[in-house]
């Protein structure tokens, strides 16, 4: 496929992998008119969507504040086969202090018509988690010039190798609504195991099991020989999630999946989705620890139109 995409995306998503766990304390591009398009590399936090986050650009000639709209949040992960994603020890370590895995989140923003020429700084504000790192994009102002003249929204157009020019939907590469699992440390977060049972209830009525789908968050793993498999099973509003390692080494922290649903669909107004319990097996099928479902922690990244 030939995309018509303009160059500055592609240096933005390589520098994005190079910042997975950081804030970037200038826009990309640095330098732009009123009405063009930029994005902002904001980290890795857990839970941002255009609902709970807004933005504003403050001029450093007169203090003025603009709002600014953020068009769509996006997160891109590394290539499974890169250096980022095997071999950086500070990027693979990053899921201790995050709880989840490689991950960093773009901001896409159309810059209003009626900014000034000028230098400034962009402020975010967002109830989004950045989990124990000691900042977020709550702490850093970003910088950004605005230039003379007057810029236009990027359509992001393509070619799709047919002489067929299609304007790209950001949208489409948000997170959709869904339910995020984690199992809460009940037992020391060192502890290992081959094998693990989820039980959690969904209040999904008469929801088909085409429209759900299960995702397990992918996490990095030192042992070369591990590799975390994870398939699930569903009665009515009770779903089953089992996670297992032939080679053992599955820490509580890789216990993490989300539930996803088709558009159009949504759990039962007022029920929240709980994890009723959590059983972990060793290599040779021994049950060795039963987490009650009152240790175990969910929580929700919803995305709303």
């Amino acid at each position: 496929m030939k995309t018509l995409v303009p160059h500055f995306l592609f240096p933005v998503i390589f520098l994005s992998f190079l910042l997975q766990a950081c804030v970037a304390v200038q826009s990309f591009p640095a330098a732009a008119r009123a009405g063009d398009t930029i994005t902002l590399a904001v980290g890795s936090p857990e839970g941002m969507n255009r609902t709970n986050t807004s933005a504003q650009f403050v001029s450093d000639i007169d203090a003025a504040v603009f709002d600014l709209p953020i068009r769509s949040v996006i997160r891109i992960r590394p290539d499974p086969t890169s250096k980022a994603a095997l071999f950086n020890e500070i990027l693979n370590a990053e899921d201790s202090y995050t709880g989840h895995s490689q991950w960093l989140t773009l901001l896409v923003i159309d810059l209003p018509d009626n900014l000034p020429a000028g230098t400034g700084v962009i402020n975010i504000n967002s109830a989004a988690s950045y989990g124990t790192l000691p900042v977020g994009i709550n702490d850093i102002p970003v910088s950004l010039e605005i230039l003379e003249g007057r810029g236009a929204s990027n359509p992001f157009k393509y070619n799709t190798g047919f002489n067929n020019f299609l304007t790209s939907d950001l949208n489409s590469l948000e997170a959709l609504p869904q339910a995020v699992f984690r199992v809460a440390d009940a037992v020391d977060s060192t502890t290992q195991f081959a094998a693990a049972e989820i039980k959690t209830s969904l209040p999904l009525d008469s929801v088909p099991d085409r429209a759900i789908r299960v995702v397990a968050d992918d996490f990095y793993s030192k042992n070369p020989k591990k590799q975390l498999q994870m398939n699930w099973a569903r009665n009515a509003n009770e779903l089953t999630v089992n996670f297992i390692s032939p080679a053992g080494g599955i820490r509580l922290r890789q216990l993490r999946f989300s539930v996803v649903l088709r558009p159009g669909v949504s759990f039962i107004s007022g029920q929240a989705p709980q994890i009723i319990s959590v059983k972990l097996f060793d290599r040779n099928g021994e049950l060795k620890y039963i987490v009650p479902g009152k240790a175990s922690e969910e929580f929700f990244v919803m995305n709303i139109e």
